[in-house]
């Protein structure tokens, strides 16, 4: 099977860009990158948490691998999909402030970074363009529907904590690796990591599950 990878290129900034969006192509194939994610959508994404726990500020899709496309260039990186997310944490939502970027709000970002990307990708149909196979993909009213108890963390593995993160201002980079349909349930493999104007401070890989309970 021929993949295309569609991308955008950096800036050589950890800075968000807010370009607009271009109009696809009449071919259908092109999707405008990087696709911003509105923050009415980011909102209603995190609409769940205490207004004091919403780090997540913005985010965007980057790049992302076209399973129908026609070949075109060389693919440049791995995974299938590559989100990114800008956050701030005034205060922590549930301690005193301890000086460092902790294992809680590693997963509280990581969550609220895949809710907005996952959902948006869903929403764009992008999740049914990533794969090869005709599959029964998620629809985004289904997904709202079954946010909260069907979207869960399987696995955190190889979590590490490099150097204190300057936590007022820092993006995170969410990689999808794999997707795999089991049955009506959605496994995602997944790598995260967290950085600041000096570099990457923090970083894991997390599998997530997507499986709505069906009545």
């Amino acid at each position: 099977m021929r993949t295309t990878v569609l991308e955008a290129r950096p800036a050589g900034s950890v800075m968000i860009s807010r370009a607009a969006q271009r109009p696809p192509r009449a071919d259908g194939y092109a999707c405008a990158l990087p696709m911003d994610i509105s923050e009415a959508f980011v909102a209603d994404m995190l609409s769940p948490y205490r207004p004091n726990a919403r780090y997540l500020k913005s985010a965007q899709i980057t790049r992302f691998v076209d399973a129908s496309a026609p070949p075109e260039k060389a693919a440049r990186g791995t995974g299938l999909m590559t989100g990114i997310g800008r956050f701030a944490i005034a205060e922590s939502c549930y301690i005193d402030a301890t000086g460092h970027f902790n294992a809680v709000e590693f997963n509280i970002c990581y969550n609220q970074l895949a809710y907005a990307v996952f959902g948006k990708c869903i929403q764009a149909g992008i999740l049914h363009r990533i794969r090869h196979d005709k599959v029964d993909a998620i629809s985004f009213p289904e997904f709202k529907r079954h946010q909260l108890p069907s979207m869960l963390i399987v696995a955190i593995e190889g979590v590490r904590f490099f150097k204190e993160l300057k936590s007022d201002s820092f993006r995170g980079q969410l990689t999808l690796d794999r997707a795999v349909p089991v049955g009506k349930a959605w496994f995602f493999f997944t790598t995260i990591a967290f950085s600041d104007a000096e570099g990457v401070k923090a970083k894991g890989s997390v599998v997530l599950a997507f499986s709505p309970t069906r009545h």
